[in-house]
């Protein structure tokens, strides 16, 4: 299992914008072959910070997912809406 958390600071200004791409890269990554989990969360003391989660079976299944159309596009847009760059970091399961 991969899993990754993407955290976003959103300028004011664009978070409609923002959440209009983030919603749809919710409803097209959950359709993947692979994707166990992929879901927008909200600071709660910070409304303007965002928190994608990610849960992917596989390293295979998350390079599938980053060519695809809805993905480029994010890549492509998402940091136009932001304060600051995007902020990914990549966890994999520790075997027991």
């Amino acid at each position: 299992m991969i899993i990754l958390n993407v955290f976003f600071d959103v300028a004011q200004q664009h978070e409609a914008e923002f959440l209009k791409l983030l919603n749809n890269m919710v409803v097209e990554s959950n359709k993947e072959d692979g994707c166990h989990l992929y879901q927008l969360w909200r600071n709660d003391h910070d409304p303007y910070s965002y928190a994608l989660i990610e849960h992917w079976e596989s390293q295979e299944h998350l390079t599938a997912h980053g060519k695809t159309p809805h993905w480029i596009h994010f890549n492509d847009t998402v940091n136009g809406y932001l304060k600051s760059d995007y902020d990914e970091h990549h966890y994999e399961e520790i075997p027991r």
